[in-house]
């Protein structure tokens, strides 16, 4: 497995990066200080994920989110940021992000929270959707998450559940209609009934949904 770390603070990249080898047997990681660093290694590296902070010199971490996601829509990209505000978050998400992590998280929250990333679960800080939504319960952490693979337990048709996921992973409507061979106007289509099966008027609410009822879409695998 390979992870890069976009941090522009050297002491944050290596305590994340010794926390991420206790946790990861074969792993390689990589370190940029600034999203062009990050986006010079994604373009040549093969990863499975990038942690990339918000407040970097230069561009942004948003802007980076932006570009990562429009090169490499593909690619699993999660936010670890010191700042924890609910609209970043939803912003994040918004341009493809597949979790936001909050630095003062504590370590068992930090592991939970790449669990989800990892096995294909947007996982979202407790300002979000409350504390009590963020921590696993015990036989579940033990056992790992299960992804969802029968679109009629969410009470969806096989199509509706295949954008769902696409959309999860960040996708605009033009790109999941590209993915799935279909008009874009077929994707809107299909999204109308999944916002009105999860009682949902927006994306961001459906992402928070999906969080909530701990609906995941498999590992993500090299993205890039």
């Amino acid at each position: 497995m390979n992870i890069l770390l976009v941090d522009d603070h050297f002491c944050a990249r290596e305590g994340v990066a010794c926390l991420l080898k206790q946790i990861f047997s074969e792993l390689q990681i990589f370190e940029a200080e600034s999203v062009d660093e990050g986006l010079a290694i994604v373009r040549t590296t093969p990863l499975n994920l990038v942690l990339l902070d918000i407040q970097l010199p230069g561009k942004g971490g948003l802007e980076g989110l932006a570009e990562l996601r429009q090169e490499f829509p593909n690619l699993c990209v999660a936010m670890f940021s010191g700042l924890d505000n609910r609209e970043l978050v939803f912003e994040a998400l918004r341009l493809g992000a597949m979790g936001f992590m909050v630095k003062s998280v504590s370590r068992q929250e930090f592991v939970e929270a790449l669990r989800d990333v990892l096995s294909g679960r947007v996982y979202l800080p407790p300002s979000v959707v409350g504390s009590q939504a963020v921590a696993l319960p015990e036989a579940q952490a033990c056992a790992g998450i299960r992804p969802v693979s029968d679109p009629a337990s969410l009470g969806l048709t096989p199509r509706e559940f295949e954008v769902l996921g696409w959309l999860v992973r960040g996708l605009c409507n033009k790109e999941i209609a590209r993915k799935l061979g279909i008009e874009e106007q077929t994707v809107k289509n299909h999204l109308r009934p999944i916002f009105q099966k999860f009682a949902v008027a927006r994306r961001t609410e459906l992402l928070v949904k999906v969080f909530e009822l701990g609906i995941v879409f498999g590992r993500p695998e090299v993205g890039n």
